[in-house]
């Protein structure tokens, strides 16, 4: 549109029609690089809202998982105590599939070789006929969102 109105305005002859064409053609470009630009930035921060998020999510299941763990050293004798243990279960069951949805999943790596990319080491441990690098036991999860590691699992391995 801007160019039609530069054609009807001036002729092709004209000395202003070069420049006013080259102008237009360059912050036509600029804009197009700009418009990139802004959609790749807006992506990375898109990207990095959802990581929040899933580093959220991890926080509060580790905290759903511990309450677990320390609600099984309670004597549920009372139905009080015994609805809010299922309580528990069904939120850690809730929040499981609410992690699968946003595509965040749990790294299990018992039985596999250390890897530092993947693992970060707790503690060493003697193992007799063992191979050296064996994780032995997961001491914390560890979590992938979308396939990429975000949280690398605390291992016991051997040496």
């Amino acid at each position: 549109m801007v160019f039609t109105r530069i054609k009807e305005a001036l002729s092709p002859n004209d000395e202003k029609y070069e420049v006013l064409y080259h102008n237009y053609s360059r912050l036509k470009l600029e804009n197009k690089k700009l418009k990139k630009q802004h959609e790749e930035e807006m992506q990375e921060h898109k990207k990095s809202v959802l990581k929040k998020v899933a580093h959220r999510l991890i926080d509060l299941y580790e905290d759903i998982e511990s309450t677990k763990n320390s609600s099984f050293s309670v004597s549920a004798k009372d139905k009080n105590t015994q609805r809010l243990m299922m309580d528990i279960n069904k939120s850690e069951k809730t929040l499981r599939e609410v992690m699968k949805e946003f595509s965040l999943e749990e790294i299990t790596p018992e039985e596999r070789f250390y890897d530092p990319e993947l693992h970060e080491v707790a503690s060493y441990q003697d193992a007799k006929d063992m191979q050296k690098g064996l994780i032995l036991k997961t001491v914390k999860k560890g979590f992938k969102f979308k396939g990429e590691v975000i949280k690398k699992p605390k291992v016991v391995v051997t040496k």
